[in-house]
């Protein structure tokens, strides 16, 4: 039910077909589906990759986290943690990808606030959120969560963070929406496009 997400999907395939990924696309997953695709994508050898990108197109919830806050949905409704999501790939589960950089990108609410800006200069007209066509992520947080940890045993080999070279890239601020016009996709989307279209063969993502 989220109109414009084919948008955002499409238009993030060309891109990252361009910038020479092999691109696997999945929709309309159950939260078990997400879990299972995760973690087959975790057993994959990727020893010949240079590194890998995981991008979540979905509604979202408000999930408190030190690190990487907030969750997605399912299409059945129940939510899987970006911390869990991040999990899958760290250096301990997937250790074909040690060292190098695991991307993230979610476009999903991280709550239900809504941030209506704030104004530049006196001649500034106060911005005002949205038009017709704009919707958000959100859906309300739930009383129950999942659990975070795949493993309760520290690993006492590891010579790096377990965590380490994994950026996750937020579409907006935990506890707030995130919106996406129905006709032209996501805002974050069409700007996460436009600047690797711009900018990747110059720059990092941390520029």
């Amino acid at each position: 039910n989220r109109k414009g997400s084919n948008i955002d999907r499409d238009k993030l395939e060309r891109r990252f077909k361009a910038l020479n990924f092999i691109v696997e696309v999945r929709t309309n997953l159950k939260q078990r589906q997400i879990k299972h695709e995760l973690s087959a994508l975790s057993k994959k050898d990727h020893s010949q990759y240079d590194c890998c990108v995981v991008i979540m197109l979905s509604h979202g919830t408000e999930v408190s986290h030190s690190r990487f806050p907030g969750a997605v949905y399912g299409v059945d409704g129940k939510h899987v943690p970006v911390q869990y999501i991040t999990n899958y790939l760290n250096g301990q589960h997937c250790p074909s990808l040690q060292g190098k950089p695991k991307l993230f990108f979610i476009q999903a609410c991280g709550g239900g606030e809504k941030d209506t800006g704030f104004e530049v200069s006196p001649d500034e007209v106060k911005p005002s959120i949205g038009g017709a066509d704009d919707q958000t992520d959100a859906i309300p947080m739930s009383s129950s969560s999942d659990s975070l940890s795949m493993s309760d045993e520290p690993d006492a080999r590891a010579t790096l963070p377990t965590p380490s070279d994994i950026l996750v890239s937020y579409s907006t601020f935990p506890g707030y929406v995130s919106w996406r016009d129905t006709q032209a996709g996501s805002w974050y989307v069409e700007v996460l496009d436009r600047v690797l279209e711009e900018n990747a063969a110059t720059d990092d993502l941390a520029t």
